[in-house]
């Protein structure tokens, strides 16, 4: 089959002009937050925006080695869209720095554990063996390495499954690799949430953290899949690929994974309020009060209820329009859920402010990442084929029929 190229669209031209305004503003406010606010506000901007798109780039990652690991024949007509979407991987390397500079930082770090009163803290020099600089780069050089083997031996290979006709040695190779790959993505998405986001907060610790944090990637993963094949599609590109059952999945998918995320976090909570164990409790209860309850209340509507009763019903799932809406107030909630993680722990500990930390200066970091995610994705659909045309099941596929 012939490559479905898209370099040539008006869509993937207007979303690449629109990926590299929103960098633009976004660096542009970055800057103008160091100046204005500090540097505290500023690497806690910044994380937002890396942890936000970071995890989506790998978790699409994972959604393509999840395909390779169950031989899925349904899912390959849409999985490139989810490979081209990984080409922030790459370059993590590069963007990771500013993070890993922080925490060398004697002044600035949002990283309660790297300042000298640690030193005199007894629950943070017990944990001083995990939580010290020099692990911490070492650790984040780890996940960054593998997750760029991932996209070199996963995605990798899915490309060159496209130019080499018959011949499916490079999907075989993947049906092989896929589960090492996909237990690895288990390990590292778990400890990059640990050492990014939980250890914000050393004081506090949840055992479900991982899977908290895997299910705000996921389920975002799956939105901007499912807006990306409803553009497409709408704009004339895919027809031949795409039938209804795949939005249809895709909208059972992201319920699922909406209510998924409403389990674990409900889980995490309840467990936590049920114990009533100081240690455990510090976490919500300054999330519950000074004004970040307003956050939680907004995570709940907008990450479950409405999720939840838009895409309750079979035949909405059907209806492009309304899976886009979706998707859209998925991905909104999903940082609202960051910012509820990252800006209260900063705030509160770093910036010593009683009270919601919430303005223009946090959507600098998402703005910047954004742009950066949406460039780096359509250089991918502009070189790459849209669709895994030589794949062996896509044909499948492309008579995907309940």
């Amino acid at each position: 089959m012939s490559h479905v190229n898209l370099g040539s669209s008006p869509v993937v031209a207007k979303i690449s002009k629109l990926g590299l305004g929103l960098a633009a503003i976004g660096a542009l406010g970055l800057v103008a937050t160091y100046v204005t606010a500090g540097a505290g506000r500023f690497f806690a901007d910044y994380l937002i925006g890396f942890w936000y798109f970071a995890g989506i780039s790998v978790t699409m990652m994972f959604f393509s080695a999840l395909q390779f690991l169950a031989r899925a024949g349904w899912s390959t007509s849409l999985r490139r869209v989810a490979e081209n979407y990984t080409g922030m991987v790459p370059v993590l390397a590069i963007l990771v720095l500013p993070i890993v500079a922080n925490v060398f930082m004697h002044h600035g770090s949002i990283y309660e554990w790297t300042h000298e009163s640690a030193a005199t803290d007894p629950i943070l020099i017990k944990k001083a063996p995990y939580l010290n600089t020099m692990f911490f780069a070492i650790r984040i050089a780890f996940y960054v390495l593998a997750w760029f083997l991932m996209h070199r031996f996963i995605i990798g290979n899915s490309i060159k499954q496209d130019s080499t006709g018959s011949d499916i040695t490079p999907t075989r190779k993947n049906w092989k690799r896929a589960a090492p790959f996909v237990l690895l993505y288990a390990i590292t998405i778990t400890f990059a949430a640990f050492d990014l986001l939980m250890s914000l907060e050393p004081h506090w610790f949840s055992t479900i953290w991982g899977v908290y944090s895997f299910a705000g990637h996921f389920v975002g993963s799956l939105s901007i899949i499912a807006i990306t094949v409803v553009v497409l599609y709408n704009n004339g590109h895919l027809r031949e690929y795409i039938t209804p059952e795949h939005f249809h999945d895709l909208g059972k998918l992201m319920f699922a994974f909406s209510v998924f995320w409403a389990y674990i976090a409900f889980s995490q909570y309840f467990i936590i309020w049920y114990a009533n164990l100081p240690e455990e409790t510090i976490y919500f209860t300054y999330r519950m009060a000074h004004g970040w309850e307003y956050f939680g209340y907004a995570l709940i509507a907008t990450h479950f209820l409405v999720p939840f009763m838009v895409l309750l019903r079979q035949d909405v799932k059907r209806k492009t329009n309304i899976l886009v809406v979706a998707g859209i107030i998925i991905l909104l909630s999903h940082f609202i859920d960051i910012v509820w993680i990252v800006m209260p722990a900063v705030g509160h500990h770093i910036l010593k402010i009683d009270g919601v930390v919430f303005s223009w200066p946090e959507l600098t970091g998402w703005l910047f990442f954004g742009g950066i995610f949406l460039i780096l994705a359509m250089k991918n659909f502009q070189k790459h084929s849209a669709v895994a045309v030589n794949d062996p099941l896509l044909h499948e596929s492309r008579s995907y029929h309940s």
